[in-house]
């Protein structure tokens, strides 16, 4: 039975190598990393960096299968985003230690994600960064089990989600844990299109 609760800081590393497998056919990081033999570093470093901050700063909430981690959930609490500087430059360093062997990936992924950003939600709000399942536990509930705690909160808060997905495929999967479209936008030209989503409370 697959165990859902916060995630330690022992197991970031493996919430970053799981979210790597998860994303890996995603249209975004396709795009963005089209060499397959490099995309896994960058996204290991994309989703740690990632995950160390929201560790410090949010929540990452696991789904453990046989002490494993098979499925995890990134958010960052209200007024938690956008980054500091200094945490900004935190998460970005494991990612700028990328540029030798990929600089035209990085250069589009620091546009990509300014654009995105520009387009964020700007009232107060609970934000899921990332919501990865392992692809041989894919459609097993995993990702509605991780939904849920951060959901709870956010209503007895009385506050908002939000989120963004570049699979026109998961908007239904969302959409039934009360999330609605806002927008649809493509955040760097020649770059795949993103949804923005938001729960209200």
């Amino acid at each position: 039975m697959v165990e859902i609760r916060e995630a330690h800081s022992t197991e970031i590393k493996s919430v970053a190598a799981m979210m790597a497998r998860a994303f890996d056919d995603s249209p975004v990081t396709q795009w963005i990393m089209p060499r397959d033999r490099l995309r896994p570093i960058a996204l290991r470093a994309f989703f740690g960096a990632a995950a160390h901050d929201a560790h410090r700063h949010g929540e990452v909430w696991v789904a453990i299968d046989d002490d494993k981690v098979v499925g995890g959930s990134v958010w960052l609490p209200p007024r938690k985003y956008p980054l500091t500087p200094k945490r900004e430059r935190a998460t970005l360093l494991p990612i700028l230690r990328l540029a030798p062997i990929a600089p035209l990936a990085l250069s589009r992924a620091l546009k990509y994600q300014n654009g995105v950003a520009r387009k964020h939600l700007k009232d107060e709000h609970w934000y899921l960064a990332n919501l990865g399942v392992e692809p041989a536990f894919q459609g097993r509930g995993i990702g509605g089990l991780l939904l849920q705690p951060v959901i709870v909160s956010a209503e007895e808060e009385g506050m908002p989600c939000y989120l963004e997905t570049e699979k026109i495929r998961n908007l239904p999967f969302y959409g039934r844990y009360g999330f609605e479209v806002t927008e649809e936008f493509i955040p760097t030209p020649n770059a795949p299109p993103i949804w923005a989503m938001t729960r209200n409370a």
